[in-house]
């Protein structure tokens, strides 16, 4: 049988195997190492590539491999170093760098999503948005040896993620190798990337006055909930400007403290129907938006931010973006920033069945059968079809990869992936702190921070 005659099979039986490991080829070559060779730091490289390095980590935020010791076995031949070597660089690799993986994916992500004709949602006509929130990564077990007789739960870092809301993908991120840090210590990395007419939408974590001037410095603008430490001046009466889907929307002016020079923004309420899970029944958005974006708009656009949230969930559901075994704060990021790719790539998948499905059929499909088709066939068809093969089937180009994805996708038969429907869901039981109980910083123990 030929080499094409068994990759038709698979892209019968499991197209979305076949396309993700084209993805993988297209953003995970020799690029890897151009990235390595900018962001270093005072990494170096003997044996192994960095793009070795990062697609054995890769099989395990994919679900290829259960943990770091099976990617190694399987990628043994191309790492040549011993698995201790392998730790070691993993445990060595700076967060620059592993944050540059994020914002580099991204590029041609989005080179890729024009070709096959995806056009962006438009959130707020004009501008582009991009929701701002923080993950904690999970605890980790006590491998370290720092962390063998600590009676605290270990915290490997946190990851701060800016998600365009347009295009729907993760195109940078802040890494906190602390634990303990506050996300809002990321605010002036978070302005040395924006541009003019950039939009950052964000909960109240980031309602500090330095970063809304440094916004408005950069000709930017923001949407972000007022944090109850920020009282500032009421200014003129209160309007009422109509309903939108959650509840009642009114506007004020609001100068952001008693300094006669503070900045004045516009305090758009909504007044909800239904509390918010921490009970509240209104919440206050400030912005710098001129008026002639309305405030129905700006409400509307702040209800985005959850789509953040509703990816990292899909991250935890259908990669492997955290690992217990995995202590080291550089080594736990580094899974992360790389699940965040391969979210990335899974986006590109669904911009391929935009572009030959139904809106309704594509918004139907679920992430987790596509998740579960591409992590159990993959390893067979990886057997089945050989590096060099693949090299031959991939295009070399952007846009021969966006039509080889095209006509995987028209065959798809979309219905096979839909979400299962369920039953309304049942309120949790109030469960109260466990106070004795606290968390530790990896990062400090380890003098990394």
């Amino acid at each position: 049988m030929s080499t094409k005659d068994t990759a038709d099979r698979f892209m019968a039986a499991s197209p979305f195997a076949v396309m993700t490991r084209v993805l993988a080829q297209t953003f995970m070559g020799s690029h890897l190492d151009e990235i390595f060779e900018e962001h270093r730091g005072q990494q170096y490289e003997r044996q192994v590539k960095f793009s070795a390095l990062a697609i054995a980590v890769a099989d395990v935020a994919l679900q290829f491999s259960d943990n770091f010791n099976q990617a190694y076995k399987s990628h043994q031949k191309d790492l040549n170093v011993s698995l201790q070597s392998f730790y070691d660089k993993i445990n060595g690799t700076d967060t620059q760098l592993s944050e540059a993986v994020v914002a580099r994916s991204a590029l041609p992500v989005i080179a890729l999503q024009d070709q096959l004709g995806f056009e962006p949602w438009e959130v707020i006509p004009g501008y582009r948005c991009f929701s701002i929130d923080g993950n904690v990564l999970a605890k980790s077990d006590k491998r370290l040896g720092v962390l063998r007789d600590v009676k605290g739960a270990p915290l490997p870092g946190k990851a701060v993620a800016r998600f365009d809301l347009q295009r729907q993908i993760f195109d940078r991120v802040y890494l906190l190798a602390d634990g303990h840090a506050q996300e809002s210590t990321t605010c002036e990395s978070i302005l040395e990337d924006l541009l003019e007419n950039d939009v950052i939408i964000a909960d109240r974590h980031y309602c500090v006055l330095s970063f809304f001037a440094g916004i408005a410095n950069r000709k930017a603008a923001f949407v972000i909930r007022q944090h109850g430490r920020l009282k500032g001046v009421l200014l003129g009466k209160r309007r009422c400007l109509g309903r939108i889907e959650t509840g009642v929307v009114y506007e004020q002016a609001l100068q952001v403290s008693q300094s006669p020079d503070a900045m004045v923004v516009r305090r758009i309420t909504v007044e909800l129907d239904e509390p918010t899970r921490d009970g509240d029944t209104e919440i206050h958005i400030l912005t710098n938006l001129p008026t002639s974006v309305n405030a129905k708009t700006i409400a509307n656009a702040y209800r985005h931010r959850w789509e953040e949230e509703t990816a990292f969930n899909i991250l935890q559901m259908t990669l492997t973006c955290e690992l217990s075994q995995v202590g080291h704060p550089n080594a736990a990021l580094l899974l992360f920033c790389l699940s965040m790719l391969a979210f990335n790539l899974r986006q590109v998948l669904f911009a391929c069945l935009f572009a030959v499905h139904s809106l309704e059929d594509v918004e139907a499909v679920s992430h987790f059968h596509l998740s579960k088709e591409v992590s159990n066939h993959t390893p067979g068809m990886l057997v089945a079809i050989s590096a060099e093969e693949w090299d031959e089937l991939i295009p070399a180009t952007i846009a021969g990869v966006a039509k080889l994805l095209k006509a995987i996708a028209s065959q798809i038969d979309i219905k096979k992936y839909r979400k299962a429907k369920r039953g309304p869901k049942k309120k949790k039981p109030h469960r109260s702190r466990n106070v004795a109980s606290s968390h530790v910083s990896t990062a400090k123990l380890l003098n990394l921070v």
